[in-house]
């Protein structure tokens, strides 16, 4: 049997913060439904046999220091072939790994903050788009682990990552 339960909030690998709001059996599968908590998302039918490569447990508290010094620590990257860059990004947002949304969100901080780096980075609207969506689901799940009101959690990880 899973670890998870109902009514546990979960990180899903494409949708970000979300609810298991029931389980529920078709046809001999029991499935957990899950609901993602922004606003527009769809019920998700999760096989519970298969849901630990679907959805994950949102951070501990405990383990958001070492991400913090992940984010400090990550250098800028920049792949010229547009391809290649989208391709990188898309599998790390594809991946579910917060480490993923934590490197992907240091890369719109450094797009933000040329100040803070050698280079500055350049990137597309398309790239900017992936940047934030995963600078959103980031911040979602740090607010939820650290029990930080959604709407102050930029500034507290801008006052993390800042700590060079």
């Amino acid at each position: 049997m899973s670890s998870y339960k109902l009514k546990q909030q979960v990180m899903h690998f494409r949708e970000g913060l979300s609810l298991i709001s029931e389980i529920r059996e078709m046809e001999g599968v029991e499935y957990f439904i899950v609901q993602p908590l922004h606003e527009g998302g769809e019920m998700i039918y999760v096989p519970i046999e298969r849901a630990d490569v679907i959805i994950r447990p949102i951070i501990a508290k405990k383990e958001v220091d070492s991400l913090f010094e992940y984010m400090r620590n990550t250098q800028p990257e920049y792949f010229s072939n547009t391809k290649q860059r989208r391709d990188v990004f898309k599998r790390r947002l594809g991946s579910g790994d917060i480490k993923d949304l934590a490197f992907l969100s240091m890369l719109l901080y450094f797009y933000q903050h040329p100040e803070e780096v050698e280079t500055p980075v350049k990137f597309g609207p398309a790239d900017i788009d992936m940047l934030k969506y995963a600078t959103r689901t980031l911040y979602d799940e740090l607010a939820v682990a650290l029990k930080i009101p959604r709407e102050k959690i930029e500034e507290h990880v801008l006052e993390q990552i800042k700590r060079r």
